[in-house]
């Protein structure tokens, strides 16, 4: 059997010795020298593919700090994809003390999160950090696992393991009484930009309706909406033309219970000009995703980004995440908190 960091296999589905895989070499003396270096001769390694035993998994090891590291979560976008998950998993005995919780991506040919790139707030499910680098080195090719929340323990590890991935775009929104007080801490444009837009749009969006619950019944309207948010600008590139994506999303509504998912719907008139979908989480609030036409609303996405932060700090949340990409725009509101990647090909 060939060493893992060069075969793009999973090992069958049965525990193999981590030292198969990890042989006490030169190479390897930075694993043999730390905190795993009195039990790695005990410690075997499996890829569990069931689901029932991933989730079980998960549920064992997921910080459960954020939205995306929840289960019924995730699960939205193993209902809607339907990849084959493997779950990388230590163990000493019976009992696992690490996970690495991958999915293979079928279309794109290479391993990723459980879950996909789509969701964030990744870690590494492990007992001990001194686990980490024993994934990193039998990670399977070729592997993209992207939005790593940086940890103290992971210094030692940027640059030969992980590098810098993208942003994501937050605010802390605690650290602010009012959303008043929050728009006199940006720069004076960008909160002129704020209250220009709003006031402009609110003479014209004649209805805001935010709806909490289940509105998967309305997912097509988001498919709508984005023909006209990128087919003039990426042709059929629109994530929302998919059939899997709206699956997931519509997965997303109706595996709510945990976490809380908000509808907001801006119409003129009859017409419905945007759709966004957040999300609500241990007093998180996540701007999820959404489409607007702003061909013919040129600002619309400033009215929307204040609409939804006047929102944000009337439920008094801690925490506004506007996840990653900056789109040339999140900069001008919300602060960049660091991410994390690693690839193999």
């Amino acid at each position: 059997m060939k060493n893992l960091d060069n075969d793009n296999k999973p090992p069958e589905q049965r525990s193999v010795p981590l030292t198969f895989y990890l042989p006490k070499t030169l190479e390897n003396k930075d694993i043999y020298q730390n905190g795993l270096s009195n039990i790695i001769d005990r410690l075997t390694i499996k890829v569990e593919r069931k689901i029932e035993k991933c989730y079980r998994l998960w549920e064992e090891f997921s910080p459960k700090n954020s939205i995306f590291n929840l289960w019924d979560f995730r699960y939205s976008w193993y209902q809607g994809w339907g990849y084959q998950p493997f779950f990388y998993t230590i163990y000493l005995g019976q009992k696992p003390l690490a996970v690495l919780p991958l999915w293979f991506n079928q279309k794109e040919k290479k391993y990723q999160w459980f879950g996909g790139t789509w969701p964030e707030d990744n870690y590494f499910f492990v007992k001990d950090e001194n686990f980490i680098l024993p994934f990193l080195k039998i990670s399977p090719r070729p592997i993209h696992l992207n939005a790593i929340v940086p940890q103290s323990g992971f210094l030692k590890w940027t640059g030969n393991y992980l590098q810098n991935d993208t942003p994501k775009y937050v605010i802390f929104s605690s650290n602010y009484k009012k959303i008043d007080d929050f728009l006199m801490s940006l720069k004076k444009k960008n909160r002129h930009h704020l209250r220009y837009y709003f006031k402009r749009y609110s003479e014209v969006i004649n209805k805001i309706e935010w709806v909490e619950g289940n509105q998967s019944q309305n997912i097509n309207l988001l498919y709508k909406l984005s023909l006209l948010d990128y087919e003039r600008r990426i042709g059929d590139e629109s994530e929302y033309r998919k059939k899997e994506r709206l699956k997931t999303f519509k997965m997303i509504y109706k595996n709510q219970g945990v976490y809380k998912i908000f509808s907001l719907y801006l119409w003129v008139g009859d017409y419905l000009a945007a759709y966004d979908i957040l999300g609500l989480y241990k007093n998180k609030f996540y701007l999820l995703t959404g489409a607007s036409d702003i061909d013919h609303f040129p600002g619309l996405g400033v009215f929307i980004t204040y609409v939804e932060l006047q929102k944000a700090w009337e439920m008094g949340v801690e925490l506004i995440d506007c996840m990653q990409e900056d789109y040339n725009w999140k900069h001008k509101y919300f602060t960049p908190q660091p991410m994390l990647k690693f690839e193999k090909e």
